[in-house]
């Protein structure tokens, strides 16, 4: 199964929210990090397993992740950041569906949180996100 749009679809995804950010369209810019990690997390898990999850609840997919590749750091980082988590979960529903407004803030430091989780991936699994470096 050719799961390498997933990749490229992610990546589109993450440029596009500092783009958003730039023009203050901070819920969109949420939802894209959200829309980006999400598309991340089931890339890896379709390539170590053959086929992606189609649940689009961050938890699920992180535990799913650590499980695919046997790796606890994972969801120890999840447990650590589960507020960070729940904050990028609810950017995939709430940007659309409810009229909470997302802050230039919120956004930046989800933004942060996003990085460190890239990595960190990076480091567990040896998967690259992107091949430049993070500003």
């Amino acid at each position: 199964m050719n799961i390498e749009f997933l990749k490229r679809r992610s990546q589109e995804f993450f440029e596009e929210v500092e783009v958003l950010l730039k023009r203050k369209k901070y819920n969109l810019s949420a939802f894209n990090l959200e829309q980006a990690i999400q598309l991340w997390i089931k890339y890896l898990i379709g390539k170590k397993i053959g086929d992606w999850p189609k649940t689009h609840y961050l938890s699920e997919l992180v535990f799913q992740l650590s499980q695919a590749y046997e790796k606890e750091e994972i969801l120890k980082f999840f447990k650590d950041n589960e507020l960070f988590f729940d904050s990028l979960e609810d950017a995939y529903f709430t940007s659309r569906y409810f009229p909470k407004e997302f802050t230039e803030n919120t956004v930046l430091k989800l933004l942060e949180k996003s990085k460190e989780f890239l990595k960190l991936i990076k480091e567990i699994i040896g998967e690259d996100f992107y091949e430049k470096e993070f500003s």
